[in-house]
């Protein structure tokens, strides 16, 4: 294992491998983020409910009154989106809410 060291405002640091870091915090390993995890979860959700509704990106955007960049981030999960855009794609898509 390579471990190398860097001065950064006269204060020294360690630099190793994040596996090693994980370990060392105690992650197990195949441990994923959750946060990440639930946004990908959801932009899959949310690109399933577009599909079957038979549209493109940008026709979705253009119903949403946003831009086609703003659905394929929300769909890659690369986005943090909130309930009232979930719905707004749902009900852009035709997909009945129920309650929970």
């Amino acid at each position: 294992m390579s471990i190398a060291t860097i001065q950064v405002h006269g204060e020294e640091f360690v630099i190793l491998p994040k596996k090693e870091f994980d370990r060392l915090r105690g992650v197990p390993e195949g441990s994923v983020d959750a946060v990440a995890f639930a946004r990908e979860a959801i932009g899959r959700d949310l690109r399933a409910a577009r599909e079957r509704a038979g549209l493109t990106q940008a026709e979705l955007a253009k119903r949403l009154r946003r831009s086609q960049a703003m659905v394929s981030a929300a769909e890659n999960g690369t986005l943090r989106v909130g309930e009232r855009y979930v719905k707004a794609v749902l009900r852009a898509c035709g997909v009945e809410e129920t309650a929970s």
